[in-house]
């Protein structure tokens, strides 16, 4: 008989193709650990436990996180899409990113520059633009080659990978599905494959 520990980690694996990672570095948390945490807990606190973030809990998460961060925020988006209403999802994420890196954080995002969708270098351009006025490091990867990551990574620690752009579609009304991790090691692979998209 299959434990209910062994069939959710079933669930999450059949998921990941989701993710912008190999499967194998979902591998590195505890599918055990795993299966004991509710979808809306709160932000994981100790190494290997990993959460699965639907829909909005993402944002939830994502915001959370950077608001505790104490020394570093890597992130690299597909597409970070702004708009000035009071209620936008990622227009806050740009606010929380800037006061993380005043209080002494040190922020890097990397968005993709397309070389045929102009629609979507805009609006990179455009959060790029709030992002540099207010401290934070944007880099773009070659117009020769699509970066349709999503990935953060907040203090070497916590990874947070799946299918979530940063726009208000993503966030708060469409289906969408990643995993938190809290795992240094993965972090650091994650990490090192960021430096490959600046190469």
């Amino acid at each position: 008989m299959i434990s209910e520990a062994t069939q959710r980690w079933k669930m999450i694996a059949r998921s990941a193709f989701l993710t912008t990672i190999p499967l194998f570095c979902l591998l590195a948390a505890d599918p055990a650990l795993a299966a004991t945490l509710p979808p809306k807990a709160n932000v994981a606190v100790q190494p290997g436990a990993m959460m699965i973030l639907a829909d909005s809990d993402y944002y939830d998460t994502l915001a959370r996180l950077i608001k505790n961060a104490s020394q570093r925020i890597d992130l690299a988006m597909f597409i970070f899409k702004t708009r000035p209403a009071s209620d936008n999802r990622p227009a806050e994420l740009v606010r929380e990113l800037v006061t993380a890196r005043q209080r002494g954080v040190k922020v890097r995002v990397i968005l993709e520059y397309s070389g045929h969708d102009q629609t979507l270098n805009q609006a990179n351009q455009e959060t790029a633009l709030a992002l540099t006025n207010g401290g934070v490091a944007v880099f773009f990867d070659s117009p020769g080659r699509t970066s349709h990551a999503k990935l953060a990574v907040i203090d070497r620690r916590y990874c947070l990978v799946g299918s979530h752009n940063l726009t208000q579609s993503a966030l708060k009304y469409n289906h969408e599905f990643s995993l938190l991790l809290d795992n240094p090691a993965l972090a650091k692979e994650i990490l090192a494959y960021l430096e490959t998209i600046l190469k």
